[in-house]
């Protein structure tokens, strides 16, 4: 399980989990017991495969998720996200969950985060996909912070909510 003071080795926990529901094959959605995960559930996503057209969407996001993105994803869909990412993070976060879609495995991936403050941070991803009857439908996924401070959570929130502030009546 990761360390106390961070993520570290969540995505190698989170993958002997996942081996371990069903053999290597993608467990059922119903054989996670979060229980079984507790020290994970901060840093995990849950999202929901939606097809006709094929969308992924934030359906759960834990603590430090939210902490690290600096607002909660819940209920928004990842390519909300693609035409204001000018560092492609979220292209290379959609690619991986599809490619966990189309094989039904686990898929990895990093990508480059840059921060307000600039630096920039490379970011660990393990997706894990799940099945609801015999299609994949869900994907677990972890994200390693392990390599970065918790100030740089609170103080460099590397992404702003555009969606969000567009709504915002006092913005023009």
């Amino acid at each position: 399980m990761p360390s106390p003071d961070g993520s570290k080795g969540s995505i190698e926990a989170l993958h002997r989990y996942w081996n371990s529901r069903a053999g290597g094959l993608a467990p059922q959605r119903s054989d996670i017991d979060p229980a079984d995960i507790k020290p994970l559930l901060p840093f995990l996503y849950i999202i929901r495969y939606e097809r006709d057209p094929f969308r992924v969407r934030y359906i759960l996001t834990g603590t430090e998720v939210d902490r690290w993105n600096g607002f909660n994803m819940t209920g928004r869909y990842i390519d909300e996200f693609l035409a204001t990412d000018i560092h492609g993070a979220n292209r290379i976060l959609l690619d991986a969950y599809t490619e966990a879609f189309n094989t039904a495995a686990p898929a990895f991936c990093t990508y480059s985060w840059p921060t307000r403050a600039g630096y920039t941070l490379e970011v660990r991803v393990g997706l894990f996909p799940l099945r609801v009857g015999e299609e994949i439908q869900q994907c677990l996924a972890v994200e390693d912070y392990s390599g970065f401070s918790r100030a740089m959570a609170d103080q460099s929130v590397p992404f702003e909510d555009v969606v969000v502030k567009r709504a915002d009546p006092g913005e023009p």
